[in-house]
């Protein structure tokens, strides 16, 4: 019996001479640029054609197009019968995008990777073509990130990136387009946060020791020693004159700035981000356990006291 194959295992196939990619994501505006920047420093290729925050502009086609059509179901992508109308086709996308990511990438090079934030709603399929890659996951505390300006969720792609689905049109009371994206930013920008960090997590957990997490306060932190264990997770070595020049550059005046926004906003996204924030260790504890309960006993003794006073009452 003839073993039927997809495309993309015939892509696999093809791609298998790179080696294994270092592949860097996170939710945008976590710091990642500096991430990207060490690993290209330590002698790791990170793409032909990128923008100010070293996203890989290439990736961005495959990502866009798997999370457009498929995310967050990929299974019609491994289904041999399956033959989607659209075109182009995923495997023709995938030749194109890592060619292009790769113009520069030669004999001189031995590792090369990317960075691009959604790349996390994509791991599955990156996964399988890239068996052996490593990856590394940028976490920010997300009442910081909540107040930062993002892209609003107003085409399918973006829809998909806040809420899974491309099929929401509106969210609680707002609409999802630019001008209510704007006046409540921050709310759009904590559930996004939220949906970014779990999607990337979850996928996370299935790459086992090929994932490492890092948070961004950490990095700031003790950037020397988090560097050391990023370089030694993708298998990289390096003089130490790339960690000391980043060092210099390493500030943390963003961390904690959360807390100049107004109480009400800051409030408003705690209520979004909460279960996350404490699974993470963000915060020690429930921010919002309400009242105790010996403040509600004396509530209840002040009150019974103020109607035993009114003729006919009833306590």
């Amino acid at each position: 019996m003839a073993i039927v194959v997809s495309a993309l295992d015939v892509v696999r196939d093809e791609l298998r001479s790179l080696g294994s990619p270092v592949v860097v994501f996170c939710k945008s505006h976590s710091g990642s640029r500096l991430l990207a920047q060490l690993i290209e420093g330590a002698g790791v290729y990170m793409g032909a054609h990128q923008n100010e925050s070293s996203d890989s502009l290439d990736l961005l086609r495959l990502v866009q197009h798997l999370v457009e059509r498929y995310y967050p179901d990929f299974g019609p992508l491994w289904d041999k019968n399956n033959r989607h109308p659209d075109l182009p086709s995923t495997d023709t996308i995938a030749r194109q995008v890592f060619a292009d990511h790769l113009q520069g990438f030669g004999p001189s090079k031995t590792r090369w990777g990317w960075k691009l934030c959604e790349t996390l709603y994509v791991l599955p399929v990156i996964d399988f073509l890239f068996p052996d890659a490593r990856y590394i996951h940028l976490i920010r505390d997300g009442r910081d990130v909540a107040f930062c300006n993002h892209t609003p969720p107003d085409t399918p792609f973006w829809k998909k990136v806040y809420f899974n689905t491309d099929r929401m049109e509106i969210w609680r009371k707002y609409r999802l387009n630019y001008n209510e994206y704007h006046r409540h930013r921050h709310l759009f920008n904590a559930v996004h946060w939220v949906n970014s960090v779990s999607v990337g997590r979850n996928y996370g957990a299935m790459l086992r020791d090929r994932y490492l997490e890092v948070r961004y306060e950490d990095l700031c932190g003790d950037f020397d020693s988090q560097a050391q264990r990023i370089l030694a997770h993708i298998g990289v070595t390096s003089d130490g004159a790339i960690v000391k020049q980043l060092e210099q550059r390493v500030y943390s005046r963003s961390i904690g700035k959360h807390r100049q926004q107004p109480r009400s906003m800051q409030r408003e996204v705690l209520q979004i981000e909460k279960s996350l924030l404490l699974e993470l260790g963000y915060l020690d504890a429930d921010p919002f356990q309400g009242p105790s309960r010996s403040f509600r006993r004396r509530i209840r003794s002040l009150l019974s006291a103020w109607f035993s006073q009114k003729p006919g009452a009833v306590v």
